[in-house]
Order: C-alpha cells, then structure tokens, then sequence
C-alpha cells in the first residue's frame, strides 16, 4: 500500500461519545488510514479535538472539511437529524462517506442521500457494524453450509436497559420520535438487519409496539420529559426461505439484559448470545449440528477477524474497525464487502413496514 486514505470525521469531537471511542480508535489502529481532520459546532471545540487525536485540521463548517485537499474520506458521525445536511454538504466532493446508522430522520431522506450518491458514482458504507463482526459472519455462513439443515425458525430477543425511563441530557433527543433515532430505529435497526443478514429477509410480518413509560427522568439535569417513542416492539413472520421468524426488542430493563437469538433447523441448532446489543460484539456462540449432539461452544475462526489482534477484544471498536478494513479494501480494489446507502434504505423501509402493520393492525408483504 503505498497511500493512506486520509479521514475527516464530521462529529469527531473529544465530546462526542461514540466517535471517541469507536472510530478515531479504529482509524488509528489500521494502517489503511490517517486521520487527517474533524469538524465540530465550534472551533474552539475543533481545535482542542483535533489536538487530541493528532488529526492536522480542526474546522468548525462541514463544507471546510469535505473540500479540502487534506481529506480523502468523509465520516459523518453526529445525531440522525444532522445527517441529511452533511451528506448533502459532502456530495460536491465526490469523495467517498462512511455515515453511521440510521442514515436519515426518515426513510424519504434517506432515500434522497442514497440517489445523490448514485447519481455521482460516489462509494459510501453505513454504520450497520453488525454484518462485519466475526461472529455474525460466521452464523451466516454455517447457515448457507447446512449446519442446521433446512431453517425451521428463528427467534431473536433484545432486552436493555436504556430506552426506557431514564436518560440524561445528552441522549434525550432519543426519545422524540421527531428526531429519527429512538429504539425502533437504532437498536432495532442494528439488530433486525444482522438478523435478516444471517437467517433471510423477511417475506411477511406482523408487529405490535407499546410504550410503556410516558415520561423519562433526566438524572444529570433532575428533569422530566415527555416521551413519544416506544419502548417495546414485537415482529412476528415468515422469511424468504420459509422459516418462521419472532423478533422482540424492549427498553427499560432491568434485569436479563442483553441479546439472545435461536435459530432452530431440522438437523441442528445455533445459539447467539451478546451482552448489549448485536452490534457491540462479544459475542458467545453455542451449536449443534444433529439431533443427538448436545450444544457446545463454537469458536469462530481467526480468518473473520480482519484488523489487529490488538482490537479483537475491544467492543464495540472490533466491528467499526471491520467496516473501515472492509472499505478500504472496497475503495483500491473495487470490491463490495462493505453495506453500502443502498442497504440502509432497505432497513428503512423495513422499519416502516414495521411501523405500518403495528399502527393499522394489517399484515404487511414485502
């Protein structure tokens, strides 16, 4: 490799969470890239993170960072409502962008992100991390070996703790069903596509959501909001291939926590369990491949892991890292290992058909 790919991170602030520990981590870790600049709302802000992460540029306006020579790639990293305007402000460039998941407020944005990008030829990736990590690869791929044989049915359960009654300040746009990102759209999001990449899309589905908390507490501020979001959703159905499929994502709970998914064949058995949700990693694999066999663990072998032994263990950068390692191998060699704005209008307009069947009680066919 002789030219490193040079990264711009709009939302690469020392105060944004997520791009802290998740994808400057990552850009640093691999030798495909450079972090090269970030944008934040302010410049003093810019400056201080840039200083941080050692990136050459700090600016304050997104247009200053995707034009500048200095930067190759565009990642777009701040709250689902700014999306829409970041990437418009970075198709001129014609450079590529990785923008995290949900890539609109709403489905019509996103499908408007998505021409834009067709319409200039320009290679894009989405923060749906969960279909590089290894394990979830690895399921897909026993699955489309026979390990279970003909797929009967497949269950997936998510519960956590957040989402539910209590936040602080920072998060709660989450619970404006205005703002685009809420349990629905993020962790069902994350979740519903790693489950459909491995086991099948859905044919048919009928779903029923409920909320149950009415008003969150904001512990950091002693505020209470009102709440427009659900916090429970439960998807019924049948996939492509036939199989019966049940989905339940809750928030607000407080004791077993976590993922578990069950796919059930006519001649064996995986079982998935994750300790947050599918796209964080760490995830424990239990398999039996006939009848008669008992579960037993399931190593996933060394040749799904692409990055840095020093990253396997470090969830959630492992699958974030699996994503850039991905892209930039889609970026030299014209490769499509990466999902793309294409798949995440998909996942949008699952999510409404989602959406549709529990508002007007009617099975919706995909």
């Amino acid at each position: 490799m002789t030219k490193k790919i040079k990264v711009g991170i709009i939302g690469g602030s020392v105060n944004n969470g997520w791009a802290n520990s998740t994808h400057i981590p990552a850009v640093q870790h691999l030798e495909e890239y450079e972090l090269t600049a970030v944008a934040t709302s302010n410049k003093e802000s810019a400056t201080k993170s840039a200083e941080a992460f050692k990136a050459t540029h700090g600016f304050d306006q997104i247009e200053e960072l995707v034009q500048h020579p200095d930067v190759d790639m565009v990642v777009v990293s701040i709250n689902v409502k700014e999306h829409y305007h970041a990437v418009k402000a970075s198709i001129p460039s014609g450079k590529p962008i990785y923008s995290e998941w949900p890539l609109g407020s709403t489905t019509e944005e996103a499908i408007e992100m998505q021409q834009w990008v067709a319409e200039h030829q320009i290679p894009t990736a989405i923060g749906l991390q969960a279909r590089q990590a290894p394990a979830i690869k690895y399921v897909k791929d026993l699955l489309k070996e026979g390990y279970v044989g003909k797929v009967l049915s497949a269950q997936l359960r998510v519960s956590m703790e957040g989402m539910g009654g209590t936040a602080d300040q920072s998060t709660a746009y989450l619970f404006d069903r205005k703002s685009g990102g809420n349990l629905l759209t993020i962790v069902g999001g994350h979740n519903i596509d790693a489950f459909t990449y491995m086991v099948g899309d859905f044919a048919e589905l009928s779903a029923t959501t409920a909320q149950q908390y009415t008003q969150v507490a904001l512990v950091d501020t002693q505020q209470m909001i009102e709440k427009t979001t659900d916090d429970q959703i439960l998807v019924t159905g049948k996939l492509t291939n036939g199989a019966a499929a049940s989905i339940h994502i809750q928030g607000g709970v407080k004791h077993q926590k976590g993922v578990t998914l069950e796919i059930f064949g006519d001649q064996g058995t995986i079982v998935l369990y994750a300790p947050k949700t599918i796209q964080f990693g760490a995830h424990e694999l239990l398999g039996a491949n006939s009848a008669d066999a008992e579960l037993q663990e399931l190593t996933v072998p060394d040749d799904y892991y692409s990055v840095p032994d020093s990253l396997r263990d470090d969830t959630p950068v492992l699958n974030i890292a699996q994503v850039y390692r991905a892209f930039a191998q889609d970026l030299q060699e014209g490769t499509s290992l990466t999902s793309n704005f294409a798949d995440a209008v998909k996942v949008h307009q699952l999510i409404d058909a989602i959406q549709k069947s529990a508002q007007t009680g009617e099975r919706q066919y995909l």
